[in-house]
């Protein structure tokens, strides 16, 4: 009788919680609601687990049934806002109660979208969506990505955008819901006011200011975006301007904003307390020296005095040992640190920076210098003290190197200046990750140094990212001299993973057919020299039918521990001269000037590479010269003919090349310079052939002129015929100067599509006979732009070129198309 009265009580007072819902979960309970739980089950899922109910639901078998707890696990699973409807049942079992939660999900998402958005692309709000298609209808999660999609508008400058979620049904249990954009106009700042900035100009500040006002079209330029962080991190910007101009006490106080009362635009103000200005009195270095490493208070002293931490090393590890140290990449002099000069906070670092480096480079990687300054207002000077804690001498313990597929290990190891055992020296951790990124084998590398196997010990690793070296590529093209050509080429700068360089291309047109294959060995045998072989086969049409086919062989060394300067020693055979030509012109100059014949020549050639990238440099620069001699040379009446051949004559040839950005630590303006110097005389007192003289203008020397238009000319008759008049011959000259100056920025970066800009200026000089030196005041100038385009197949280049001050006879444009980078 008991048992049926409890069981009683249980379903009377379990029936009150049947509509209850989380509002009502402080309901009071009948007091007769007790019992053991021996089941606790979920009806009513279609979408959602039953187990991600439970998880939610505390009552466990066991446990006494009280209101409380049921009034707590209802609570719990409205919290998931899965549900329109939980309720709560009971039956009894045998042994205790057995509770049922049934549930009503709500309905569906099938579609989820956003409408309206034009200033901001799609793709960057739904990253911000939490609702997902084909989950349940969450309004909480609705109401928070409007929110998200509200801030997003508001970090791009639209402070006045509208995010209105729609839910519409589809179905009896199905909804979509959609997110309605109004953007509205952006606000802009449209001034930044300054108070208390007596001695430092308004200019001077916005200079430095990532904020920036609006302005003249702000819709072209993109400028004048607020944004709260932003501004709120310029008042440090505000701050280091002032102590660059030697403001120590400077207060500049968080800036106020105000918002137009049409809400268009933004005003900002900084409040500014300038204070007295200071100049730098003594400088002064305290803290652990090692005297016996070179770290001394005077070497120290040198770099206060602006010595680039390069020059001190070299001088110290002669003093210490006579030899000849590892070479270290060169620092930029540092501005000094002048006693009754205006304090700068940018020199204080850059100081503080280089004498820490200074300790870094003799082991101790975790050096810690702290660079104080101590002002006296009565002086109006400020005193500054270096204090260096030195920490303890690290070696480089494991080197690992990952990443790198297919790229053998020993590539990347011999590009790494540093081995396993070492002392750590900072110096030739950066230039490592400098000579890695230059073999333009990565496009990405990052040196780390964790701790290794003891204390004193740091390993090195290596991560770097693959980068595709190599392409085939077979086209078409076209060039307004040489018409329609076919190029079909397989380069690959990586071969097999082992540093290789090979290369082989076709070029055939109307007017030039090209065949060539090379090999390239930058470490050969894994020594520290290079090997090159090459052949090649060339055909020209321009004003004469010419041909040049044969092979080179080299060697070279490098000279510095950098890789960087090489001395190179090769051996070329080929034959080379003129076809069809007509009668007369080969009793031109005596017969001597169109000569066919076998050229055999061996050059001596000094390179030095500083360039960035090697393969699409944009800064850094290039040097190379070199002298050849082919055949012989005459010594009194007889010939010495040392390489025989038909040909006897003195080569030399100089480049240079200097790549540097117009904006710091960016490649979106590029300025490009070249100079090319070359010069030929005879050994043999003959005249040097017109196949081996130089002769300028076309799209890889001087732009904006035709082909080989440039050099000496000889007047010279069209035919046999002796009525028939005479016509000027572009025979070409025995010195050449060309110079191009360029400025290239992308258009398209992603697609590898950049503009450039260029002036032109060279020529070639010297008659047949020797006569007639270089005069730079005979070099023709040309300007123009272009298109250039990485494509798969190769460099491409489009370039429209304008002759200054052409002559009658010339083209006042020259449009042409090439595959290949210029220089």
């Amino acid at each position: 009788m008991r048992a049926g009265l409890r069981a009683l009580g249980v379903w009377l007072g379990l029936a009150a919680f049947v509509v209850l819902t989380a509002s009502e979960a402080a309901a009071e309970v009948p007091a007769q609601v007790e019992g053991v739980v021996r089941s606790v089950r979920v009806r009513g899922t279609r979408y959602i687990e039953e187990a991600a109910v439970l998880a939610r639901i505390r009552l466990r078998r066991g446990d006494t049934l009280t209101p409380d707890k049921i009034r707590a696990d209802i609570a719990s699973v409205y919290d998931t806002g899965f549900f329109d409807d939980v309720a709560v049942k009971a039956r009894e079992i045998e042994g205790g109660v057995e509770v049922i939660y049934e549930v009503v999900e709500k309905p569906a998402v099938v579609d989820v979208r956003i409408e309206g958005n034009k200033k901001i692309d799609t793709e960057d709000l739904t990253e911000l969506l939490d609702v997902r298609s084909y989950g349940v209808l969450n309004e909480a999660k609705v109401q928070s990505t409007a929110q998200a999609l509200r801030d997003k508008y508001v970090e791009k400058g639209f402070y006045l955008a509208e995010i209105t979620p729609r839910i519409d049904k589809v179905g009896t249990d199905r909804v979509q819901v959609v997110f309605e954009v109004v953007e509205n106009r952006k606000v802009l700042v449209q001034q930044i006011a300054f108070l208390g900035n007596d001695n430092v100009p308004d200019r001077k500040i916005k200079r430095y200011m990532q904020t920036k006002e609006g302005g003249f079209a702000p819709w072209l330029t993109n400028r004048g975006t607020f944004d709260r962080d932003t501004i709120d991190a310029d008042q440090q910007v505000v701050q280091y301007v002032y102590l660059e101009e030697g403001y120590v006490d400077v207060r500049v106080e968080p800036p106020q904003v105000y918002l137009s009362p049409d809400k268009r635009w933004i005003y900002a103000s900084f409040k500014i307390d300038e204070g007295p200005r200071y100049d730098l009195d003594e400088v002064t270095i305290r803290g652990d020296f090692a005297p016996e490493l070179g770290l001394t208070e005077e070497v120290a002293r040198q770099i206060v005095d602006g010595v680039p931490v390069v020059d001190i090393q070299e001088n110290q590890w002669r003093v210490s040992n006579g030899k000849r140290p590892r070479k270290y990449p060169r620092l930029k002099r540092t501005a000094r640190l002048e006693q009754g000069k205006a304090f700068k906070y940018s020199t204080m670092e850059a100081v503080r920076t280089n004498l820490q480096r200074m300790w870094q480079d003799q082991g101790y990687a975790f050096v810690n210098v702290i660079a104080r300054p101590i002002p006296d207002p009565e002086t109006r000077t400020v005193d500054i003290r270096f204090d260096v804690d030195k920490g303890e001498k690290v070696r480089i313990g494991r080197i690992r190197i990952s990443g790198n597929d297919p790229t053998f290990d020993k590539v990347v190891r011999r590009e790494i200046l540093l081995s396993e055992g070492d002392v750590y020296r900072g110096s030739l951790v950066d230039a490592s990750r400098f000579r890695l990124l230059r073999t333009g084998f990565f496009e990405d590398v990052s040196i780390s140094t964790p701790r290794g196997e003891g204390d004193d010990v740091l390993d090195l690793n290596v991560k770097v990212t693959e980068q595709p070296t190599g392409s085939f590529s077979l086209g078409l093209g076209y060039s307004t001299v040489a018409r329609l050509q076919v190029n079909a080429s397989i380069q690959k700068a990586n071969f097999l993973g082992l540093g290789y360089n090979i290369n082989a291309q076709i070029q055939w047109s109307a007017l030039q057919r090209n065949a060539s294959v090379s090999f390239f060995d930058p470490f050969f045998l894994d020594s520290r020299w290079t090997f090159r072989i090459d052949g090649f086969w060339q055909e020209q049409r321009f004003q004469f039918d010419q041909y040049q086919r044969g092979a080179s062989i080299g060697i070279g060394r490098y000279l510095d521990r950098q890789d960087s300067f090489t001395l190179s020693l090769d051996y070329t055979i080929e034959d080379v001269g003129l076809v069809s030509l007509e009668a007369y012109r080969t009793r031109l100059v005596g017969g001597e000037l169109f000569r066919n014949g076998l050229t055999s020549s061996v050059g001596l050639t000094l390179t030095l590479d500083r360039r960035n990238n090697r393969q699409f440099p944009t800064a850094g620069y290039f040097l190379s010269a070199n002298v050849s001699l082919s055949g012989g040379f005459r010594a009194g009446d007889r010939m010495v003919s040392l390489l025989g051949g038909d040909f006897n004559f003195v080569e030399s040839r100089f480049n240079f090349r200097f790549y540097q950005p117009l904006i710091p630590n960016s490649d979106w303006l590029v300025l490009r310079f070249n100079t090319s110097l070359g010069a030929v005389f005879s050994t043999d007192g003959r005249v040097v052939p017109f196949i081996h003289r130089f002769r300028a203008g076309g799209i890889n020397s001087v732009r904006g002129f035709q082909w080989f238009s440039l050099g000496p000319t000889l007047r010279a008759v069209r035919s046999d015929d002796p009525t028939a008049g005479d016509s000027a011959l572009v025979i070409g000259g025995e010195q050449s100067w060309v110079n191009n100056i360029e400025l290239e920025s992308p258009i398209i970066k992603a697609a590898g599509i950049s503009l450039v800009v260029f002036f032109d200026a060279g020529n070639a000089f010297g008659d047949p006979w020797g006569e007639g030196a270089l005069n730079p005041l005979r070099l023709r100038t040309a300007a123009g732009a272009g298109v250039r385009w990485r494509s798969p197949i190769g460099p491409l280049r489009f370039e429209l070129g304008f002759p200054l001050k052409p002559r009658e006879d010339e083209r006042r444009s020259v449009f042409d198309f090439s595959i290949g980078s210029f220089f």
